[in-house]
């Protein structure tokens, strides 16, 4: 069987598609940690997935990357904007993180525990790499992938050992002068002689001040002192099967504005707040050396996120509760690689009044059941087809005796062309499918539901091409997204969840450029995109964690490898200004700009000693100390009567940035 066209060996990421990127597994991390590179076929096509991109831990590293924002900067397809971290929401192509799947190793991050913050709670000091899949497109890109998928991968011990090493470590310390913020990291790992067992363990501090903004304002309730313990333990059992377990707990504490995403104002101000996130994973893979037709992975998680904050002296606490699983297997047989499996996820969200525990106590429970069926079809050396089907079912009580169900499908297809070695064009067409899901943890008291609610479902229609000579590539697609049933609140915020009545339309296009050699990497990357709902365009303050609308984004990139121990880079990106959104919000008239900024960061890497010991990094953010609220923040609403307080933070201004990391 070894001489099928689709022979298991490790090839090197040159993609960008979602529904031909189904070759990554729904869970890349499922096949986790035990090798470093991805087990997948190289193909080209830009549809149905766009502008996917993996972002690497020497990026995370050389921007020295403290949040949510610094992650994405290299992507204009990616977003996640405010100077308060707990505050940031990811949107992808404008659609907002309620819609998307997005897992840590895996485990789902699914459900909000207050939607005036974000879902994801992430400490980049770890992360091995994070990878974005754009719109809605492979079946295994998980349940509700209306808008994508984004999958953040932490770091394995096999990772950080060298050729001969049984154990080492990590000490690193990193300065940030905006804050005046400190992050101290130390980590241990090793394995037996055998090199059958494998181990590490992390922790991470952090302390920072109220940031200043470019007006060299402090941005009050951005102080928060943060903790990451983090440890795992890989097994290789036989040649062919290994398992893992993970342990990772994020702690998040400060003063932070009741509301992160608002500005400070009177009704707004700094509360004691606490956030954490634990998650724990276990992984278990078996890869046939004999029979192509087995390659199983399976993950089993439980991750909880939970705030605690109090609004007016009152103090509450609410978390999501995810335990799930996904089984999945890979064939290679005849021209194809066959990808199929099944996802399961429990939820549960609560909401507890601590100092009144007399109070009721709110909770909702949650089920999630999915099967999935991706085929990638080789039809000799030109055409590429994908195509593939999920079934997903929805279930969620209220537990005040309403009980809400919703079951649908999603297919997807795809195919790619190679018209010449060097030039190819792709063409593809997706559906996906979310029922409605546990209420965020601070609503529980308030909401309800409407007993008609039906689910949402995202149609997505791309076109690309592809074009790589020599050390020259580019890229580009255009795609329209239509999403129906939005689940939402009506404005002006109702407290009756339902269907919105007009359908989410996004058109958008892409340009990726590239020029890379032994020494250099130059790229260009431009993303557009008009997100309308019945001819109004839609803003984050409006939509919140649905959909937002970004200006056109331009990111300029370039890396230098001035010798084997330097390196030094610059970032461009420049957002478009959108004026004059006009809006009729609960019947009034509301008018709002979202104004263009150009932001430039540079870089700097030296490692002075043999075999990378010692490394030094200097990063600068900001440079130019430009003012700028972030067009992935709530907009600024001010202009308005009555919405003085209505408007996100500006982003921070410059911060210096100094690393130094030594391994033993």
């Amino acid at each position: 069987m070894n001489s099928l066209p689709f022979k298991k060996k490790k090839l090197s990421v040159n993609l960008f598609s979602g529904v031909l990127l189904a070759t990554l597994s729904s869970q890349v991390v499922l096949a986790e940690e035990k090798k470093t590179e991805l087990d997948m076929i190289s193909v080209v096509g830009q549809a149905t997935s766009g502008l996917d991109s993996v972002i690497t831990e020497e990026q995370l590293e050389a921007a020295q990357a403290n949040d949510l924002g610094d992650i994405f900067r290299r992507d204009p397809s990616v977003t996640a904007g405010g100077s308060v971290k707990l505050g940031q929401k990811i949107y992808v192509r404008n659609i907002g993180e309620d819609i998307l799947n997005i897992t840590v190793d895996g485990a789902e991050q699914a459900n909000a525990v207050f939607h005036h913050s974000g879902r994801v709670a992430i400490e980049p000091e770890l992360l091995k790499r994070v990878e974005v899949e754009a719109g809605a497109g492979s079946a295994t890109a998980g349940p509700g992938a209306l808008g994508g998928a984004v999958r953040f991968t932490t770091k394995d011990p096999e990772d950080l050992l060298k050729p001969g090493q049984n154990i080492a470590g990590i000490l690193k310390t990193d300065y940030f002068s905006n804050g005046e913020g400190s992050k101290t990291n130390a980590t241990v790992y090793g394995r037996d002689n055998a090199d059958r067992f494998s181990a590490m363990v992390s922790l991470t501090g952090s302390d920072f001040d109220n940031v200043e903004d470019g007006n060299g304002d402090e941005i009050l309730g951005t102080e928060s002192k943060e903790k990451l313990g983090y440890t795992k333990l890989v097994a290789n059992l036989t040649d062919e099967q290994y398992v893992s377990i993970s342990y990772e707990k994020v702690e998040h504490e400060g003063d932070i504005l009741y509301r992160p995403d608002l500005i400070a104002s009177a009704r707004n101000v700094p509360e004691p707040t606490e956030a954490e996130r634990t998650t724990t994973t276990f992984n278990y893979g078996y890869t046939s050396e004999s029979n192509d037709l087995v390659d199983i992975s399976l993950t089993v998680y439980n991750t909880e996120r939970m705030q605690e904050r109090e609004f007016r002296g009152v103090s509450y606490d609410g978390a999501v509760e995810s335990t799930g699983l996904t089984l999945q297997n890979t064939s290679l047989f005849s021209g194809n690689k066959l990808i199929y499996g099944i996802n399961y996820r429990d939820d549960k969200s609560y909401l507890n009044d601590i100092d009144f525990p007399a109070d009721p106590y709110f909770e909702e429970t949650g089920e999630v059941k999915g099967v999935y069926i991706q085929d990638i079809i080789n039809l000799g050396e030109k055409v590429t087809v994908a195509t593939g089907l999920r079934y997903d079912d929805y279930e969620v009580d209220d537990g005040e005796g309403l009980e809400l169900s919703d079951d649908g499908v999603s297919p997807n297809l795809s195919a790619n062309y190679a018209i010449t070695p060097s030039l190819s064009v792709s063409a593809g067409y997706a559906e996906a499918f979310r029922g409605v899901e546990v209420e965020d943890s601070f609503r529980l008291s308030t909401s309800s539901y409407d007993e008609d609610l039906e689910a949402e479902t995202a149609k997505n229609t791309e076109l690309g091409m592809d074009y790589k000579k020599g050390n020259f590539s580019i890229g580009a697609g255009v795609y329209r997204t239509v999403i129906e049933d939005l689940i939402i609140r009506t404005p002006p915020w109702s407290q009756v969840v339902t269907n919105l009545e007009d359908d989410l339309e996004i058109e958008g296009y892409f340009i990726n450029l590239g020029y890379n050699t032994k020494k250099m990497s130059l790229s260009a990357n431009y993303h557009s995109a008009d997100s309308e709902v019945d001819g109004e365009t839609a803003t984050r303050y409006v939509y919140s964690s649905k959909t937002t609308s970004i200006g056109d984004t331009l990111v300029l990139d370039a890396h230098y490898q001035l010798t084997d121990k330097f390196q030094a880079g610059w970032l461009t990106e420049y957002v478009k200004g959108i004026d004059n959104i006009d809006q009729v919000v609960g019947g009034e008239n509301l008018t709002v700009d979202k104004k263009g900024y150009t932001i430039h960061d540079l870089y700097l890497r030296w490692m002075p000693l043999k075999d990378d010991l010692l490394t030094i990094n200097l990063a600068v953010s900001n440079l130019f100390d430009k003012q700028y609220l972030s067009h992935a923040s709530v907009e600024d609403y001010r202009d308005n009567l009555g919405y003085a307080s209505v408007s996100g933070s500006p982003e921070a201004g410059r911060d210096i940035r100094i690393s130094a990391k030594l391994r033993f």
